[in-house]
């Protein structure tokens, strides 16, 4: 298992990673895990972010997710605020037992959730998955609420979606056998935290806030958006230059 200091790119692994994200000035540490499905995720595939707790220490994460044919997750966060590193956010982390070939566990199913494709569960492949060092229900130190935040923030910027309250969810809310992070964890503080972090960053049409106001539909399109790159202006010309294909039909 390599360990080592990583750039933000590098530990993150996606391409296309800028220096002005919100999560740039993070700590990173590389603890790669083997637990992973390598699939290559473009934006759009990644739509949610779940919160878990170690239930222990950061080693024995390392220690555990190090381990072949186990469980896994994308980030680990100490209690220092030191961000672990273990599977890309390009490729799957194995951190959800749920919505997968084990119904009985299935809780809160999230409206962005797509349909279990028989490989692995359908949460781990469409969200990046962060584990907390420490125990549910156990209150979590201030530099891991702003390593998470800005890791969170980042993460949502990256894959083009709005990290807002049903996208940015915990281990208990979608498995019926988990409580983590925990009745203890301050969900008003981080996302406080997440929508400062954007807009600190400059991150352009992303506010947590007004597009929790939006319908469902128009949230779809805005991430898509997002995802593409485009601003208003693009979209208006796409739209008018379908109008005119279609009037030729």
């Amino acid at each position: 298992m390599a360990t080592g200091e990583g750039s933000v790119a590098e530990a993150m692994d996606v391409a296309g990673v800028a220096a002005a994200m919100p999560d740039a000035g993070l700590r990173f540490r590389a603890a790669a895990s083997p637990n992973r499905g390598g699939t290559c995720r473009v934006p759009g595939d990644v739509r949610g972010i779940v919160i878990h707790s170690v239930e222990g220490t950061m080693a024995s994460a390392i220690s555990t997710f190090g381990k072949s044919g186990g469980s896994s997750a994308h980030y680990g966060i100490d209690v220092d605020g030191t961000v672990v590193a273990f599977v890309p956010e390009g490729d799957v982390a194995f951190h959800v037992a749920a919505f997968g070939n084990r119904p009985a566990l299935n809780r809160g199913q999230p409206d962005w959730l797509p349909a279990y494709d028989g490989r692995w569960s359908s949460v781990n492949a469409c969200t990046v998955g962060i584990e907390l060092a420490g125990h549910a229900g156990r209150p979590f130190t201030a530099a891991q609420y702003a390593a998470l935040a800005s890791l969170c923030a980042g993460i949502a910027t990256r894959w083009g979606f709005v990290p807002s309250r049903d996208r940015v969810v915990s281990h208990g809310s979608l498995q019926v056998d988990r409580s983590d992070p925990g009745d203890a964890f301050d969900w008003d503080a981080l996302f406080a935290m997440v929508a400062a972090g954007m807009r600190e960053a400059g991150v352009p049409g992303i506010d947590a806030p007004a597009a929790d106001c939006l319908p469902d539909g128009d949230r779809e399109v805005l991430e898509v958006v997002h995802a593409l790159g485009a601003d208003a202006a693009g979209v208006r010309g796409w739209v008018e230059r379908l109008g005119a294909y279609e009037a030729q039909r």
